[in-house]
């Protein structure tokens, strides 16, 4: 961990599911140290689920100490109030984590990764996964879907920060 000359960590927001990644910035490239998902029981009552994303949330912050904490800025559609309400109580619990932590907090939109990392702005999923993973210099795909999507983040908030570049 100490060679790492500052790290980000990536979330993309979801109830069921919050993807996380973790990227340690070296002198040259940088190094994915942590990734998965934050898994929540649909059963559970909402507050409860809350909990357990804060929770972990910052046991990530304690465990690798990032720099910036950046979510995916999500949009949802007009039909979908309910989710607009979930993703935006998701957002709040990992902004009050950043800021207990003393934290820089941004939030980037998935057409600016995209663009970043391909050179699209309405790059597919796929597309966007493989740049990641060429970025990075892995070998293997990151899963589920949800962490590859956080290193994407991650990725973008610390080009953004002047930390890393592609």
């Amino acid at each position: 961990m100490s060679t790492h000359t500052y790290r980000g960590l990536g979330i993309d927001p979801g109830l069921a599911a919050t993807g996380f990644a973790v990227i340690g910035c070296l002198k040259r490239g940088g190094d994915l140290c942590d990734w998965g998902a934050i898994t929540t029981r649909a059963g559970s009552a909402s507050h409860m689920r809350l909990q357990e994303i804060y929770s972990a949330v910052r046991g990530l912050i304690d465990q690798w100490r990032p720099d910036v904490i950046a979510v995916e800025d999500v949009y949802v559609l007009d039909r979908y109030p309910r989710a607009a309400i979930q993703l935006g109580e998701v957002k709040g619990v990992i902004a009050l984590a950043a800021a207990e932590a003393h934290l820089e907090f941004m939030q980037v939109k998935p057409a600016e990764i995209k663009r970043a990392l391909t050179g699209n702005g309405q790059a597919p999923k796929q597309q966007v996964h493989a740049a990641v993973q060429r970025t990075l210099g892995l070998t293997h795909r990151i899963t589920p879907d949800h962490a590859s999507d956080a290193a994407a983040i991650a990725l973008m908030a610390l080009s953004r920060t002047g930390h890393y570049t592609w």
